[in-house]
């Protein structure tokens, strides 16, 4: 690539050590600290004109969430003050001082001609009749589905419905008056845009942004209850949950009904997936199932284990070297992985299992049952005294609730035995049958462990997929190149993408992208996670900064990489950002991360 002639970085500074900021001001005085900006750390530097004091000076400013401008509006002295302007909404900096800017959500609720939310007002309907028609007074909506899984199928994006935000990492509260949803810094500017009227965004990690639990203790009164989907919440999430809410005698109900979001959503829910299992080859994975089953009994053995339920979609793809389609841009499937010293089984649609498959599993002595009958099969381990190896973190509160529920009705059960023969010669039997009765050993899972240590094999096919990745990039760049410099084209950032999709597409072994491209040319280049669409995308020309992220699923291995690159002659602005951003890097390891 010859004519790009320089290759510059998109200015990231959200976490910009504060000596390095301070280097960026250009007006003496005016120096904007770290600070809280209706609870958001500010994420972006801006250089804007300022005019004071009889002089025009440039001054970079922090840009804040939405805010799109600034200008001086101090008299007499370039210590006056800026105002930033978004809109009727300002927020003024003196100076040497920091930012207070009042909430979205509440330049939101002054609006009161927007119709009710529909959605909500359906949810809280359902608050009424939930729990046995003993009600809830709020109802918590993650993310995730019921293998903990950030990435998930269509059917499954219930906060994604009731809310309207369309990032990965969120959750929704919603009691019978309001509705706030939680979100990461990848995701402010993008909820600001997409949530509705009635919703409040809380800024996650944020000073002053309490977290779910804290602040439904403080809005709900006491004795209020709190709803959630037991299989879409790790046991650890419930416990601290359950806890934060007692101590103002808040009781946590887990609804095990139909999900209360799914009864909203109703027939227009997509269907749950059902796209075939495919076997992952050995010369790919390099190690065959039966070994690996034969290393975690080991690992269960080893610490007083009899069984274990592997609940994590990439930890059931990579132990029984199958893979699947079920969640877009990644190769899993729907299922569960139960292994106990003697037998394994995979707990799966039977749908999705082929002939090649199902003689795969077979092969390594794995059994096949239904995808919707592993809560029975945790009862029943339990009522045959397994000691059951559970990650905390990653399984459910439904999964860990089905098996202390059945270990308590187990001893319940033996102390009716053992008072029927209270003083016969059998005591003591009954008496080791009690010490060797089930019991739940909460440990991180191995299988997560063993899959981080790349075999050789693994190793081949992850530098096969760059070299092939690499080739697939190469073309594109060369295509991308000539279309803008001599071509004088400006190429959309959604054709840009789907012509690398082509480009990868062209390599041996792809499957897919591995994450939803971004193609984000002058400042939508900064924007985190950045989504090109159609109907509001920009373009890619030979003056701006272009930033792509990207990668592909093949067959042996991932990809993602990052490039930022010009198709010009950079401004001095624009090496000077990515001179910055190298400087941060460069004393900020971590960053790279």
């Amino acid at each position: 690539m010859t004519r790009a002639s320089a290759i510059v970085g998109t200015l990231l500074l959200s976490h910009m050590p504060t000596p390095l900021f301070q280097s960026q001001q250009r007006c003496a005085g005016l120096v904007a600290r770290w600070s809280s900006v209706a609870g958001t750390r500010i994420p972006a530097l801006r250089t804007v004109v300022v005019v004071g004091g009889g002089a025009r000076r440039r001054l970079s400013l922090l840009r804040i969430g939405g805010v799109r401008s600034a200008e001086h509006v101090g008299k007499g002295s370039a210590l006056g003050q800026a105002r930033l302007v978004r809109g009727k909404t300002a927020v003024t900096c003196a100076a040497g001082g920091s930012f207070v800017a009042q909430p979205s959500s509440r330049r939101k609720a002054a609006k009161k001609d927007f119709p009710p939310d529909e959605k909500l007002a359906n949810l809280r309907k359902e608050f009424e009749k939930a729990a046995d028609n003993k009600g809830l007074d709020a109802y918590i909506i993650p993310s995730e589905d019921a293998h903990q899984s950030e990435f998930i199928a269509d059917c499954y994006m219930r906060r994604a419905y009731i809310s309207g935000f369309t990032g990965s990492a969120g959750t929704a509260v919603v009691t019978k008056e309001k509705a706030a949803l939680w979100t990461d810094g990848r995701y402010f500017l993008q909820a600001e845009n997409e949530l509705g009227h009635e919703w409040t965004l809380m800024r996650a990690g944020t000073p002053g942004t309490p977290s779910t639990s804290e602040w439904l203790k403080e809005t709900l009164p006491e004795g209020a209850r709190v709803g959630i989907d037991p299989f879409l919440f790790s046991a650890d999430a419930g416990d601290e949950l359950r806890r934060t809410l007692a101590e103002k005698d808040q009781e946590l109900v887990l609804v095990y009904e139909d999900n209360l979001v799914d009864k909203v959503w109703g027939d227009a829910r997509p269907e749950p997936p059902s796209n075939s299992l495919r076997v992952h080859e050995l010369r790919f994975a390099g190690v065959d199932v039966a070994t690996k089953l034969a290393n975690l009994r080991k690992e269960l053995s080893s610490v007083g284990a009899t069984a274990m339920v592997v609940t994590m979609l990439d930890e059931v793809a990579w132990l029984l070297n199958m893979r699947g389609n079920d969640v877009p841009h990644s190769p899993v499937a729907y299922a569960y992985v139960v292994v106990e010293l003697e037998t394994a089984t995979l707990f799966v649609d039977d749908s999705k299992v082929s002939h090649e498959v199902s003689a795969h599993l077979n092969e390594a002595g794995v059994s096949i049952k239904p995808y919707s009958s592993l809560v029975s099969e945790i009862k029943r381990l339990a009522a045959e005294g397994a000691k059951l190896w559970l990650d905390s973190a990653r399984v459910s509160v439904a999964i860990k609730n089905a098996f202390d529920d059945a270990c308590a009705q187990y001893y319940e059960d033996l102390e009716i035995a053992r008072s029927r023969k209270r003083g016969s010669k059998e005591q003591t039997t009954m008496d080791k049958e009690e010490l060797d009765g089930p019991a739940a050993l909460h440990r991180p899972s191995p299988v997560g462990i063993a899959k981080a240590i790349k075999n050789e094999a693994e190793l081949e096919g992850m530098r096969q997929a760059h070299l092939r990745d690499a080739a697939a990039l190469s073309e594109f760049w060369a295509w991308l190149e000539c279309e803008i410099v001599d071509g004088k084209k400006k190429i959309s950032e959604v054709e840009v993408a789907d012509h690398l999709e082509k480009f990868r597409a062209k390599q041996s072994g792809f499957l897919d992208t591995s994450f939803e491209t971004i193609s984000g040319s002058g400042p939508n280049g900064a924007i985190v996670h950045y989504r090109a669409e159609p109907a509001t995308c920009g373009h890619v020309d030979d003056k701006l900064l272009f930033l792509l992220d990207s990668g592909a699923q093949f067959v042996d291995g991932t990809t993602d990489i990052t490039r930022t690159v010009h198709f010009g002659a950079p401004s001095s602005r624009q090496k000077e950002c990515f001179t910055r951003v190298l400087q941060v890097l460069n004393c900020s390891p971590h960053l790279r991360s």
